[in-house]
C-alpha cells in the first residue's frame, strides 16, 4: 500500500488547485513545496491573469467581485480571493522613440467597464493564501521546505525524496514550474527542444509616469549585444507597477537594459524620473517546446512544469484543476476496477487545446520580434504605420494573430517606401529554432536554474 493516492510537488497556482481538487475528491494527498513558506513570492511575475476579454486555453476568466471569487466559467470551477483587483484596459508596445502599436486604447475600452478588460492585476501572494487556506480546509497534508531531488518510478506507485524524506504516492503531479526538476528525472525532456533561456529583473516601483495606468506595456531595446525588453504591469495597488527587464540571451547585462529605459533613451527616461523602487526581484527560466505526452508512468505534469515557457497564471490554473481531477478520476477507476481514461482525457485536453491549439511559437514570437525585425529605426517606422488600435488583447497567442493581420493591411506601404524591409518581415515564417539560432547557440542547457 502507499502512503498517499497522489503526491503533488510545487505548491504555485497550478499544484494548489490540484491539491484542492485531489482532497475534494477525498484523496489521502500530500503537497510539497521547497519553499519555508508558500505564500512569500520570491521570482519576479506579473502577477496579472491573462485574458479577461476573451478565450484563453477554452476558458473564460471572471471576478466576482461581491463574490470575491475568481472563477473560470467555461470548466466551471472558481477560488476565493479577498485581495485587491485591478482592470487592465490594453497592451501597447513602443519602439525605441516612442511610436505606438496598441492592443486597444485604454481610453475606449474603459468605456465598457469591466467588461473592456484585457487582464486583470492582483496580488499573487494573497492569492496563494487564498488558495492555501482552501488546500487545508479539505485536509490536504502540506510540507514546505521539502526540495525534491529524486523520483522513482514503479508500476504501481511513485516515491520523491528531498530533505531526508521520502513520500510514496500511487500518482504523482509535478507542477514544479518551467524548470521542473521532476519532468527531467521522470525523462520528460529528452525529445523537446531546447530554444533559449528567459531571464528577468524586476522591480516594484512607485510613481512612475505612464502614458496610462491601466494598460500593459513592452517595449524593445536594440543597443545590446542581443535584443532586451521591458514590460510594464499595473499593480493592484493605486500607483505601482512591476517593471521587468528581460532577454533570451545570457550576453545581454540586464542592467544595461534597464539602464537604457530609466535613463538613456531620453523617451523613457520621463517615466522613471522621481520613481521609487519598493522591492526587487528575479528570475531565471528555461524556454522549450512543449512535452507532447504529460503523463508518462504515474506522473503527471501540471501547470508550466510542461509548458514551452508558462502557461501564465491563467493557464496554470486551469491546467492544476484539470490535474487534479484527472488523479482523482483515476484512482477511483483503479479503486473499482473499470477501464482508465481520467488521464487519457486530461492528455487529450493538453494536445488538443494547448499543444495544437495554441501553438508554442506564436508564444516565443512574442520575444523573437526584434530578431525578425533587427533595428530599431525599422521598428519605428512599423510602429509608425498602427494608424488605428489593433484589437484590445492581452494574450501573447491571439496578438500575433492580430499582429500578422496589421501587417498583411500595411503591406503595399511598406513595399511602396521601404521595400528592403521585406525579406526581414518573411523571417517570420522561417521555424523559430533557425529565427533565434545565434541566441540559442550562446545558451547552454544546465540541469536546472536554482
Amino acid at each position: 500500500m502507499t502512503a498517499y493516492d497522489v503526491v503533488i510537488v510545487g505548491a504555485g497556482p497550478a499544484g494548489l488547485l490540484a491539491a484542492r481538487q485531489a482532497g475534494r475528491a477525498g484523496l489521502k494527498t500530500v503537497l510539497l513545496e521547497r519553499k519555508t513558506d508558500i505564500t512569500h513570492l520570491d521570482r519576479m511575475c506579473g502577477q496579472t491573469l491573462v485574458s479577461a476579454n476573451d478565450y484563453y486555453f477554452n476558458d473564460l476568466v471572471h471576478y466576482h467581485k461581491k463574490g470575491k471569487r475568481i472563477a473560470f466559467l467555461n470548466n466551471g470551477f472558481s477560488f476565493h480571493y479577498d485581495g485587491p483587483i485591478r482592470n487592465c484596459m490594453a497592451w501597447q508596445i513602443f519602439s525605441p522613440c516612442g511610436n505606438c502599436l496598441p492592443f486597444g486604447l485604454p481610453e475606449e475600452t474603459a468605456q465598457k467597464g469591466d467588461s473592456g478588460a484585457v487582464g486583470l492585476a492582483y496580488d499573487k501572494e494573497i492569492l496563494l493564501s487564498c488558495l492555501l487556506k482552501e488546500v487545508k480546509d479539505v485536509r490536504v497534508e502540506v510540507c514546505e521546505g521539502v526540495d525534491v531531488t529524486s523520483v522513482a518510478q514503479k508500476a504501481d506507485s511513485v516515491t520523491v525524496s528531498g530533505n531526508g524524506q521520502s513520500f510514496t504516492g500511487s500518482y504523482l503531479i509535478a507542477a514544479d514550474g518551467t524548470n521542473s526538476r521532476i519532468a527531467r528525472l521522470a525523462g520528460f525532456n529528452t525529445d523537446r527542444t531546447f530554444y533559449c533561456y528567459l531571464l528577468s529583473q524586476g522591480f516594484r516601483m512607485q510613481g512612475l509616469k505612464l502614458p496610462s495606468d491601466e494598460m500593459l506595456i513592452s517595449s524593445i531595446c536594440f543597443d545590446t549585444i542581443a535584443p532586451g525588453y521591458m514590460f510594464v504591469f499595473p499593480r493592484a495597488y493605486e500607483g505601482e507597477a512591476h517593471v521587468a527587464f528581460l532577454t533570451l540571451d545570457p550576453r545581454v547585462d540586464l542592467s544595461q537594459v534597464s539602464g537604457y529605459f530609466m535613463k538613456q533613451n531620453p523617451y523613457y527616461a520621463e517615466w522613471f524620473k522621481d520613481s521609487r523602487i519598493l522591492a526587487r526581484s528575479g528570475s531565471a527560466q528555461y524556454v522549450y517546446s512543449p512535452v507532447p505526452v504529460p503523463y508518462s508512468n504515474r506522473v503527471l505534469l501540471a501547470g508550466d512544469t510542461g509548458s514551452c515557457q508558462e502557461l501564465e497564471n491563467t493557464g496554470a490554473m486551469i491546467s492544476g484543476w484539470k490535474a487534479g481531477n484527472a488523479i482523482a478520476a483515476a484512482v477511483q477507476e483503479d479503486n473499482i476496477g473499470i477501464a482508465a481514461r481520467g488521464i487519457s482525457d486530461y492528455v487529450k485536453w493538453w494536445q488538443d487545446v494547448y499543444v495544437n491549439g495554441y501553438r508554442h511559437e506564436d508564444y516565443i514570437m512574442n520575444f523573437a520580434l526584434p530578431y525578425v525585425i533587427d533595428q530599431g529605426a525599422d521598428f519605428d517606422y512599423l510602429c509608425s504605420l498602427a494608424k488605428e488600435p489593433l484589437p484590445p488583447c492581452w494574450n501573447p497567442y491571439a496578438a500575433i494573430s492580430h499582429l500578422g493581420q496589421f501587417m498583411q493591411g500595411v503591406m503595399p506601404q511598406i513595399q511602396q517606401e521601404r521595400p528592403e524591409l521585406l525579406p526581414k518581415l518573411a523571417k517570420m515564417s522561417r521555424p523559430m529554432d533557425e529565427i533565434i539560432s545565434e541566441t540559442t547557440r550562446a545558451c547552454e542547457p544546465i540541469d536546472e536554474f536554482e
